[in-house]
């Protein structure tokens, strides 16, 4: 019998599953995906683990849809045959399309392993590498395709590009080096060689590779752009300049040649100039806001809102929106700086913008928290430091203020360190050192001499300064203008000359409110008592705040402007465009003024108002109001203004409203002793007031004094540096209450029998509601204008007595106050009905005068007269 002989083993249908894989990969390639995905699922039904058929089904379930499903096909053709890289490869281009990016990596790795002589795995591991962010194993990759295909330039590219983004800028320009070397119309990559060697800290070969590269490529713009920013960061700002210059003629509308010149000259021309010329880059309009913040505020705002629509999620200018929109006192103006530190929370500056817009927006507790916070992050951010003692400053606490701002100038910032000299300064003058003061000031001014507002700070402390020769002080005053930036004189738009027509009178001022400032005593009664015939009035109000006196100011007149976030150049025009006849400045170089606007002469005629002690310096101030005893014969030689001397007093005193009224009685009956107090601002409390109000305590060894200002009472440096200076003089603790302020300013002088005026520098308000209290105020009359503030103010009421020439007249006035009780008496007597029938509260006599001051100098101007100095009659101007 013959032997049963069987074939080799086949598993059934293998032949015909070939066949069918055959036909199918035939239709695969034609493009007909549906016919060929039925045919590979008739081979896996055949042979379940057919390794191919799982691959390339796999790869039409993913161009079909399916694309998870294909990836599941092509893992089960791996594990059929785990040794085919293009399984490998093409696993993960699938993950790559599912953003499975690390599975994609290690897919390509593996891929590469398989294949070790093709460089295409590890060209695609190092992209995804790179979109992972992985720089380091992008280079590795990279490194393995550049050793299998050396002249590939695209990889020595990138491969340039993930060594660069490690940090290894001059390995990095080798490989740029190479890749332009094998490709030289790979122009990206000679640009790049020479951004590598400029990040390296190689300025001089950077350079050289740029300005090859821009011979290269005439029309290319940024090579030359970059050899004017190394030459900026060289420190040749000349040659910088001359290049952007050069780059403008090649082309006067190219944007790297405008941002050039931006940058180098810091001018918002230029940088306007380049948002115009490419509106949706964010860099320019970002550094635009910058420029215009603290100039032109509204404009730095609508900036802002241009890059956050160009960069939603910049840090930078969501900060720069907080700021801005907190300098206009928009409400929630903070949430766009908290909105920029959750964005980044780790960066200092922006934690310290947060700081700086809570503070701008009068919450001071949030801001200090964010400065603090920026401390953290940097502990040697000069700018938080600065807020820091700029918040404690804004907190009436000058003492506490001293030692962040005193950190500050240590660490030296350049950026910051005339801001911190001159909150040192403002420091110092609060408390009464006028002299540490004005060298801090004039420390703040050799670093930022054009600045207007730290000139302004010194000049106000010079006035308090009872070291300060007058005639220099003067000269001080003189020199503010020198600093401004020069304006070309333009025209004045009035209605007519017409000389006895109706003036447009406009006021200008911070102080529209009831506090800080004088506003409502002298202000509030002169606009209100304004003759609508003769005068029309527009209240210019340079300040964010308001309250109940601000809309009293706005009812009573004719016109309105809101003006604190206008830039002096946009409140000049608007000025004209009212064609104000007559600018009454009632601020000069106190804080928030407005000086540099006034310098610009947007008015005819300029007066000022004298709420500020001194002159304004400027030559564009044509006059200033005055009386007889606040400027005697000899004052006119330091002012630069002509005076318009009243016949009455140089103010009008309106009191607030207060459910307080001058007791029956003196203090002094229920107390057992004499009540001295002093209710005015420390800064006037210098060392020759304490050492006379010693001498006059020593004197009447039963008496007490009052001292009253913000901050006070508290336990803190004002109050320990105060009871040190008494101490020193022999006068102990317990001869001296402090007190901080109260609601009703009214209320204390219940507790006081006389009320003691700083000598040099006089009470101006502080005298006048004394007076209105029933307090006699004993006074010593100065060389200079503040001090002679309370002889103008007694005189008027009637009360000369107490107007003092030197110390000794002082003293005795004030034994005699405290000792002969029916002088103290007859001082008290009636002395609110007294101040109310006097000049000091004429409100209709003193409105009527100062028109008529008005309108005489308006006729000389239509005229074609000069100012000059005159007195107004007594009775002129009313009907």
């Amino acid at each position: 019998m013959k032997p049963n002989h069987r074939p080799p083993h086949r598993p059934p249908g293998t032949a015909d599953a070939q066949a069918l894989l055959t036909r199918a990969v035939t239709h695969h390639q034609n493009g007909q995906l549906a016919e060929a995905a039925t045919l590979y699922e008739q081979v896996l039904k055949r042979l379940p683990r057919q390794a191919d058929a799982l691959h390339l089904s796999g790869l039409i379930k993913a161009q079909t849809g399916a694309l998870a499903e294909g990836i599941e096909r092509i893992r089960q053709a791996m594990k059929a045959d785990p040794k085919q890289p293009i399984f490998h490869a093409n696993l993960g281009r699938l993950l790559e399309a599912a953003e499975r990016w690390e599975e994609a990596a290690t897919a390509f790795r593996n891929a590469a392993r398989l294949a070790p002589l093709d460089p295409s795995p590890a060209r695609m591991e190092a992209a995804v590498r790179t979109r992972l962010g992985q720089q380091g194993p992008a280079a590795q990759a990279l490194l393995r395709a550049m050793a299998l295909e050396p002249a590939d330039a695209g990889s020595a590219g990138d491969l340039g590009d993930a060594l660069y983004d490690c940090g290894q800028f001059l390995p990095a320009a080798d490989w740029y080096g190479r890749a332009a070397r094998l490709e030289p119309h790979r122009v990206l990559a000679a640009f790049n060689r020479g951004a590598a060697l400029r990040d390296a800290g190689r300025p001089d070969r950077a350079e050289a590779a740029f300005r090859a590269l821009a011979g290269l490529a005439p029309q290319m713009m940024e090579p030359l752009e970059q050899c004017v920013q190394i030459r900026q960061q060289a420190g040749d700002g000349a040659g910088a300049l001359a290049a952007a210059r050069r780059l403008l003629t090649l082309d006067p509308g190219h944007s790297a040649a405008v941002r050039s010149l931006g940058v180098s000259e810091s001018d918002p021309v230029w940088l306007a100039r380049l948002v115009r010329l490419d509106p949706l880059a964010d860099e320019p309009v970002l550094a635009l806001a910058g420029q215009l913040y603290g100039r032109r505020t509204a404009a730095a705002e609508r900036a802002y809102r241009h890059a956050l629509a160009l960069a939603p999620a910049s840090g930078l200018a969501l900060s720069g929106l907080g700021l801005a929109r907190a300098t206009l006192g928009v409400e929630r103006a903070t949430r766009w700086s908290l909105r920029a530190v959750r964005v980044a929370p780790g960066d200092a500056a922006l934690a310290a913008n947060a700081g700086s817009a809570f503070q701008l927006a009068s919450q001071p507790e949030a801001a200090l928290s964010w400065h603090r916070r920026a401390l953290a992050l940097m502990p040697d951010d000069t700018a938080a430091w600065v807020n820091i003692g700029t918040l404690l400053l804004d907190a009436n606490a000058a003492e506490e203020a001293i030692q962040p701002l005193e950190r500050a100038r240590r660490l030296d910032d350049p950026g910051q360190l005339a801001l911190a000299y001159s909150n040192l300064g403002v420091a110092w003058m609060a408390l009464g050192l006028h002299g540490e003061a004005v060298a801090a000031f004039r420390a703040a001014l050799d670093r930022a001499p054009d600045d207007a507002t730290i000139r302004s700070n010194m000049l106000f402390c010079l006035c308090f300064d009872d070291g300060a020769d007058p005639v220099e002080v003067f000269r001080e005053h003189r020199v503010f203008e020198r600093y401004l930036p020069t304006v070309p004189a333009a025209p004045h738009a009035v209605e007519s000359r017409d000389p006895d027509r109706r003036l447009r009178v406009g006021y200008l001022s911070p102080d529209f409110q009831r506090y800080p400032g004088p506003g409502y005593h002298f202000l509030l009664p002169l606009i209100e008592g304004h003759d609508r015939r003769a005068v029309e009035v527009t209240c210019y109000h340079n300040d964010r705040s308001r309250d109940a006196t601000t809309e009293r100011f706005q009812a009573a007149a004719d016109r309105w402007r809101d003006v604190a976030a206008l830039s002096d150049e946009d409140l000049d025009h608007r000025i004209r465009q009212d064609r104000i006849d007559i600018l009454v400045d009632a601020g000069g170089h106190m804080s928030r003024n407005r000086m540099p606007l006034v310098a610009r002469g947007p008015a005819p005629l300029q007066v000022s108002l004298p709420l500020y002690p001194n002159t304004t310096g400027l030559s564009a101030v044509d006059y200033q109001i005055a009386d007889p005893r606040v400027a005697p014969p000899g004052a006119d030689a330091l002012h630069v203004e002509k005076l318009i001397r009243l016949p009455g007093c140089v103010l009008c005193y309106r009191p607030a409203e207060s459910g307080f009224a001058p007791p029956d009685r003196p203090p002094m009956e229920r107390n057992g002793h004499v009540t001295f107090g002093s209710f005015n601002n420390i800064t006037k409390v210098n060392a020759a007031t304490i050492a006379l109000w010693a001498r006059l305590l020593a004197l009447v060894p039963t008496a007490r004094l009052v001292l009253k200002w913000r901050g006070l009472g508290s336990g803190g440096g004002a109050d320990r540096r105060l009871l040190a200076a008494f101490a020193r003089h022999g006068i102990g603790a317990e001869r001296l209450e402090l007190r901080g302020i109260t609601p009703d300013p009214y209320q204390d002088y219940l507790t006081i029998d006389v009320a003691l005026d700083p000598v040099f520098a006089n009470g101006g308000t502080t005298i006048c509601d004394a007076l209105w209290m029933g307090v006699p105020v004993l006074n010593q009359s100065g060389p200079t204008k503040i001090g002679r503030w309370g002889a103008t103010m007694l005189d008027a009421v009637g009360m000369a007595d107490l107007v003092t020439r030197d110390d000794d007249g002082y003293l005795a006035q004030g034994v005699r106050l405290a000792s002969d009780r029916g002088f103290l008496d007859a001082q008290r007597e009636g002395l609110r009905e007294r101040m109310r029938r006097s000049a000091l509260m004429d409100e209709a006599g003193y409105a009527r005068a100062v028109e008529a001051g008005y309108r005489t100098a308006w006729r000389r101007w239509c005229a074609g007269l000069p100012p000059a100095a005159f007195d107004v009659v007594d009775g002129e101007g009313r009907a």
